[in-house]
């Protein structure tokens, strides 16, 4: 017999995440923890690690479950340790949902599921590893473990319409529900505010206050396309010297970009900052934001610059064009071309009036696209069955 909200006081929700920093799944997942209607769910949430995202769960009272054994590891060994430590943590928190989340805890965690008998088990694809630079075998081997975690699981949320059509294999997409993540900042600085803070941490931006500056945030991942926007802002600079280029996160190549930049002696116009606590609420502080990743699964980092009314151009993959529908909204571009990119920076400078009607129009459609909204939908897929 189905079990409805109705004939149960709460429904306890277990979310599972592999790693306990705070990217974009981590903050899908602490948004939902924190706003489901406490009235009828209970929010557990058990992740790997000790980082950010723990401390914030349980600076906000947020039942945590730390996962010794919960590693970002393809090895045998360590995915049977995940997932016996896993199942004793289902058998002991009997969770009505198991909403899993990034590929690890999606597969550990849908096996475990079954074997535990939670009555319905969610699997939100925030992206496909087998989109990754990989040789074509490991991209098949990866994509059939994903695909294993949909036909396991109950339902799979979707954080973009690409995020579905990558999963072509047969009965897949029948299992799978788009819902673009909402994203509510709160109070942002305006442009003087955030310019002045941003120098107060960042001395070296001071003597270009008064410049045009143009940004990306974004992990210093290979991914993320990081040469090709410092190659196209280069060429920029030969006709359009008074601008400045911030980048914003932090990563692996992030010696890599540094030394490129000196090696261009752009030193005096590129500035790599490194992590900057509450990006987003500084966001106003810039003219122009620029992602141009290879794969991108939704892109929060647009979403919130569109909040920002930031002016932006983005590369036409993955789940970007869930965000910029339209022309109207801002610019799309084929990715890994830097004349395509120095073209965009070229209109979006000069046509400031243009860029900013853009911004104006994707920041009115995104400022519907909330937190509560998508928490609202993904509550309605927590039907016990």
């Amino acid at each position: 017999m189905e079990k409805t909200l109705q004939n149960k006081a709460k429904i306890k929700v277990l979310f599972l995440i592999t790693k306990s920093n705070f990217g974009g799944a981590q903050r899908y997942v602490y948004d939902l923890a924190l706003n489901l209607d406490k009235s009828k769910f209970e929010s557990v949430v058990a992740l790997g690690g000790n980082g950010a995202l723990l401390t914030m769960l349980q600076n906000a009272n947020v039942h945590t479950i730390t996962l010794r054994e919960m590693q970002n590891s393809t090895s045998l060994k360590q995915a049977w340790r995940s997932y016996t430590e896993l199942l004793q943590t289902l058998k002991s928190e009997k969770p009505d949902v198991l909403h899993l989340n990034s590929s690890i805890a999606g597969l550990v965690g849908a096996v475990a599921g079954r074997f535990a008998r939670v009555p319905n088990i969610i699997f939100t694809a925030h992206g496909w590893a087998f989109n990754e630079d990989r040789p074509r075998w490991q991209r098949l081997i990866i994509k059939f473990f994903h695909y294993v975690t949909v036909l396991l699981s109950d339902r799979t949320i979707a954080v973009s319409n690409a995020i579905v059509s990558q999963m072509n294999w047969p009965g897949a997409q029948e299992k799978m529900k788009v819902i673009n993540p909402g994203r509510t900042i709160g109070a942002m600085y305006d442009r003087n505010e955030a310019r002045t803070k941003l120098i107060d941490f960042y001395p070296q931006l001071a003597a270009f206050v008064s410049s045009y500056w143009v940004t990306c945030v974004a992990e210093l991942h290979p991914v993320k396309r990081h040469s090709v926007l410092i190659d196209a802002f280069a060429q920029r600079l030969q006709t359009e010297p008074n601008q400045s280029l911030v980048l914003i996160g932090e990563g692996k190549m992030f010696s890599e970009l540094e030394k490129l930049i000196f090696e261009r002696k752009l030193t005096d116009k590129i500035f790599l900052l490194g992590n900057v606590v509450d990006a987003a609420r500084f966001l106003k502080a810039f003219d122009m934001f620029v992602l141009v990743s290879k794969s991108e699964s939704y892109g929060y980092v647009l979403h919130e610059a569109g909040l920002a009314g930031v002016p932006i151009i983005a590369t036409n993959v993955g789940g970007i064009p869930d965000i910029i529908t339209h022309p109207h909204e801002g610019l799309l571009i084929p990715p890994d071309s830097t004349n395509n990119l120095v073209q965009a920076l070229s209109e979006t400078y000069k046509g400031k009036t243009l860029a900013t009607e853009r911004a104006q129009t994707l920041q009115t459609k995104l400022e519907s696209r909330t937190v509560a909204k998508m928490t609202r939908q993904i509550e309605s897929l927590y039907q016990i069955r």
